[in-house]
């Protein structure tokens, strides 16, 4: 039987704390002899306690609450269904319950024969459940296909998106992170950052949702997650998703009913595993406010990233034990082993360059 902990980082520092005292209880007790054999694990969860100890306090740095208090006209842009309500849906149900308009619009249809049908069905009966009609959701086709180039379809999508913009004048509007999890995700927070104008009178905030970054200072929830691991395959923690670097995490402060409420909202995504969106989804919304004008090419160093050594590990060792030891998202989905390289979706001549190569 698995313990499994749900957005509670300090529960998973108390018992990495509770094995490693254990484990200095029993070298104490032992024989010189025992005690040789245990000292090396009750030093290894010492360092691991002090891991999950420094990520749990990161958490106090990089995270802070927020409010939403006042109706105003949220735009949430989002490439497929569900990534809407778990960025956004404890948002987009206040602000429609407050009076303000939450219109959603999804760019990237299921490319699966039948799909787009059921997956927009599903988004339709979870809004409907938060108090956001169906005539304010939007399913236009504006990324290209997962696994192919276009810059000439995001060079439209850009003007279309701008579009959108100027027709709806939001007060906020809410994009997928730039974080390397999934291609249209990095291809709608990219398109947005190169459209947004300094003198744009809304407010732009990026949400995340799931990546293979991982560091020491920026992910705190990733690395609780991997010391858990450890816990002698008893326990395994699931965080709320991680930024990609230093900027603060907004989380909006959610009374249980409305968590209740998202938890609903997930229900609907049938097609997309939903006991297990209902599980480890159903967090409070958290966004990052988008720097304009930021220009990043690639959402992190791929050079000296956890990513990197995780990927030579499997060249050199049998890969199904290096990805129980040392688990990770094996690249951008779309671009997988690589992540995701603005230039190379963008640029005409470097996109036909890196689409030859695939």
């Amino acid at each position: 039987m698995k313990l499994r902990i749900y957005f509670q980082p300090w529960l998973a520092v108390i018992l990495l704390g509770g094995a490693c005292a254990l484990l200095w209880a029993a070298g104490s007790a032992l024989a010189a002899s025992g005690r040789l054999v245990v000292l090396p694990f009750a030093i290894l969860y010492s360092l691991l306690f002090l891991l999950a100890a420094w990520a749990a306090a990161r958490t106090l740095v990089l995270e802070r609450w927020t409010e939403w208090k006042s109706p105003g006209r949220l735009l949430i842009l989002a490439p497929h269904e569900d990534d809407c309500v778990i960025s956004a849906g404890g948002i987009g149900a206040r602000n429609a319950r407050l009076g303000g308009v939450t219109r959603i619009v999804y760019l990237a249809p299921d490319e699966h024969q039948g799909m787009a049908e059921v997956r927009a069905a599903e988004a339709r009966a979870a809004w409907q459940g938060a108090g956001v009609e169906a005539d304010n959701l939007r399913h236009i086709r504006l990324l290209p296909p997962l696994r192919s180039r276009d810059p000439a379809m995001l060079r439209d999508a850009a003007k279309t998106l701008r579009s959108i913009i100027d027709d709806f004048k939001p007060t906020t509007v809410v994009v997928p992170m730039f974080e390397g999890g999934h291609v249209h995700h990095d291809m709608v927070a990219a398109l947005i950052g190169s459209i947004v104008r300094p003198d744009d009178p809304f407010e732009v905030f990026e949400a995340p949702e799931y990546g293979p970054y991982l560091s020491l200072f920026n992910t705190p929830h990733r690395l609780l997650a991997l010391c858990a691991r450890w816990l002698f395959g008893l326990v395994s923690y699931y965080g709320p998703p991680d930024g990609i670097d230093n900027r603060t995490i907004l989380k909006l402060r959610m009374v249980p009913e409305e968590l209740a409420c998202k938890r609903r909202m997930l229900s609907a995504f049938v097609s997309q595993n939903a006991p297990s969106l209902m599980a480890t989804r159903s967090h409070c919304d958290r966004l990052v406010r988008m720097v304009p004008g930021a220009g990043k090419v690639a959402p992190f160093s791929f050079q000296a990233s956890y990513l990197r050594f995780v990927l030579a590990a499997r060249r050199l060792m049998w890969p199904r034990l290096v990805d129980q030891i040392f688990p990770v998202q094996l690249g951008t989905i779309g671009r997988e082993p690589a992540i995701t390289d603005w230039r190379h979706e963008w640029d005409p001549g470097i996109a036909g360059e890196a689409q030859g190569e695939r």
